[in-house]
């Protein structure tokens, strides 16, 4: 066998080796890419899953504070309207009271005045 020929075969077997490692690249290029598109689907549908999870749960607390919402304006109406009634009522009667008993009014008047003056006025250092 002639130098030209070796020199030839080896070429020849060269090529074959680096078309094998080609075919081989791009196989394996080829299921990488499968995989990156399979595990781009699946973070992509997991992504659906929790965002869908998400919207839910705020609907679900939406609801619940709108519900406490409802109910705890109720119940402050309910209580407004009692105190109101009550006022009223407590309103009426202390008129009443004043317009059959003027004197002891303005004397009980005088004493609540005289209290709250007393608890509310300012204490001197040597009465303490």
């Amino acid at each position: 066998m002639a130098k030209d020929d070796r020199v030839e075969e080896t070429l020849e077997r060269a090529k074959e080796a680096t078309d094998e490692v080609i075919d081989k690249a791009r196989e394996g290029y080829g299921a990488a890419k499968e995989k990156l598109r399979a595990v781009g689907d699946d973070v992509g549908r997991r992504y659906q899953k929790i965002s869908e999870d998400v919207r839910r749960g705020a609907e679900r607390a939406s609801k619940v504070a709108r519900e406490r919402y409802d109910q705890t304006a109720e119940t402050v109406k309910t209580g407004y309207r009692k105190v109101r009634k009550d006022l009223d009522g407590l309103t009426d009667d202390v008129s009443a009271y004043v317009r059959d008993n003027p004197g002891k009014s303005i004397l009980i008047a005088a004493g609540v005045g005289f209290v709250i003056g007393f608890l509310l006025r300012p204490r001197r250092r040597d009465e303490e």
